[in-house]
């Protein structure tokens, strides 16, 4: 639910209406409320003429969606595509109805549970009762929707076998997006290791698959999880960022890599190693790709070092292009790139989690008298002192537009009001930007002192507002009001993960009041934006 707050005192949801008044002279007019038909003989007969094109078909109105900034919004799924998804999904609860081998479904199950945010206690919703050991050990882990829908149709059965197929997979933030694409990825290679072509090609220097991410921490992220079941699945699994020494890479690549996580540009720069050659020769063994936060890797920005790769991957049989938001730009350039691509989304694409309590905190009046600083420490203390977490360390993220702003505001936080503070953006080197960010994307520290919890604060720009998974963090605060309806979606979406609570507050003033209008009517019926 949406709320103003003044001074943190709930003073309700504004609702906008929308329908036109009629005034009661027009309604005492029984007249044109009721024409009488014209029953005189002889009988009406139909008129020969063509009907205008009006009353012939009426256009069909796409559902309104409220969008913020004059930029290109967010085009809309095709919602009878998302009506016979859904169909499928509310049929399946269980990962052994989906076509994976065993071993694949084990080893998702367990990282699942051990990586599940039901395994720490200060995850839970307040409302919900507090689980046991016992309970918690217990627990079944399902499929989410995306994961239902991607595996079932990137692993629906083909003819011929090896026939190149391109999904878009497109599903809300914290929806399981990594796993969706990752357990029929693993399926594949392991099911081709029991073909009879296999012994020949099993010690052959190769890049069988490659995952593409946009920056170096969610290649960490990504990395972290493939190379945990990579080892259980006796897979060769290898990181290539800006760290890693090309001696290695040779080593990995002549004894086979299964799995190669990395960016684009990264990738790219593999060619500049006589040992190496050309693009194509080091890519020819690729049969499976993904590329994650598609919408920024085919942007304007990236597509000049994503798209040559994909050119290179000739004998490709899955490309996947996966994203938490269908942009119209992205919706376009896919229509040039992979005009055939198969989409796969949830109903709840383009709208914010449900399980996210939504608050706005108004700058301009009093306490704060037009203080966005004194708005951001007042939530914080609020945050602070909720009583929520208990026996867990309290982390909170905050987000900037610029880069510029986000040391400044850390500084204030930390000189005004003594705050536990760190700033990451892009200016920052990538091994201390790994420093920085570890304490969030990690699970809370258990505490021994409960009384007085210590607060950490994030405070970064959009860099890690994608895809990011900061695991167990509870409360995200927006400094000023995003650009567009997207980066809301990606910045709202670091918190309320798997149906996880949490809770985003948004800092505005006289300036931004306009711009978020009808946002509280969108939040209250979990309408889409766009």
């Amino acid at each position: 639910m949406s709320v103003y707050i003044r001074g943190f005192v709930q003073l309700g949801v504004r609702n906008y209406a929308t329908r036109r008044k009629v005034s009661n002279s027009f309604r005492k007019n029984k007249a044109l409320e009721n024409p009488k038909r014209h029953t005189g003989t002889p009988p009406y007969k139909k008129d020969p003429r063509p009907r205008r094109e009006a009353e012939r078909e009426k256009p069909k109105v796409e559902p309104h969606a409220f969008k913020i900034g004059r930029y290109p919004g967010l085009k809309l799924p095709d919602e009878d595509r998302v009506k016979g998804l859904h169909g499928l999904v509310s049929k399946i609860d269980d990962f052994r109805a989906l076509r994976l081998l065993p071993e694949i479904r084990d080893v998702m199950i367990q990282e699942l549970s051990e990586s599940t945010v039901l395994k720490t206690q200060n995850f839970i919703s307040p409302t919900k009762k507090v689980k046991s050991d016992e309970e918690l050990h217990g627990l079944k882990i399902r499929p989410t929707p995306i994961q239902i829908a991607a595996i079932k149709s990137i692993q629906a059965t083909r003819v011929p076998a090896n026939d190149r197929k391109v999904f878009t997979l497109a599903a809300e933030t914290g929806s399981g997006k990594t796993w969706a694409y990752l357990a029929p990825l693993l399926h594949k290679l392991k099911e081709e290791q029991l073909t009879p072509e296999w012994g020949g090609r099993a010690h052959k220097a190769a890049i069988r698959s490659v995952i593409l991410l946009p920056t170096h921490e969610l290649v960490d992220q990504v990395y972290e999880v493939v190379s945990k079941v990579a080892v259980k699945l006796e897979l060769n699994a290898f990181r290539w960022d800006t760290e890693s020494n090309f001696k290695v890479f040779l080593e990995n690549f002549k004894s086979r890599i299964d799995i190669m996580v990395t960016t684009p540009a990264k990738l790219l720069s593999l060619t500049k190693y006589d040992s190496i050659g050309s693009a194509q020769a080091l890519l020819q063994s690729v049969r499976y790709c993904v590329v994650d936060e598609a919408d920024t890797l085919m942007d304007k920005s990236w597509i000049d070092d994503t798209r040559p790769l994909l050119n290179h991957m000739q004998y490709l049989v899955d490309l996947v292009f996966v994203s938490a938001t269908i942009p119209s730009e992205f919706n376009k350039t896919m229509g040039r790139v992979a005009p055939n691509a198969i989409p796969v989304t949830t109903p709840s694409l383009h709208r914010l989690p449900a399980a996210i309590d939504f608050k706005i905190v108004d700058a301009s009046v009093s306490p704060y008298k037009g203080s966005k600083i004194k708005a951001l420490a007042q939530a914080l203390y609020s945050i602070h002192c909720d009583g929520t977490e208990k026996g867990y360390e309290k982390r909170v993220i905050v987000f900037t537009k610029e880069k510029t702003e986000c040391e400044i505001v850390a500084t204030k936080l930390r000189n005004m009001f003594g705050h536990d503070v760190v700033a990451v953006s892009s200016q920052d080197p990538v091994e201390e930007r790994r420093a920085k960010v570890k304490a969030f994307v990690e699970p809370p520290r258990k505490l021994e002192d409960t009384e007085t919890p210590p607060l950490k604060v994030l405070v970064c720009t959009d860099l890690l507002a994608r895809g990011m998974n900061f695991v167990g963090i509870r409360n995200v605060i927006l400094w000023d009001v995003p650009n567009t309806s997207i980066d809301l979606i990606h910045r709202a979406g670091r918190t309320g993960r798997m149906n996880q609570s949490g809770r985003v507050f948004m800092i505005i003033d006289k300036k931004t009041q306009s711009l978020i209008k009808g946002l509280p009517k969108v939040l209250r019926y979990r309408r889409r934006l766009g």
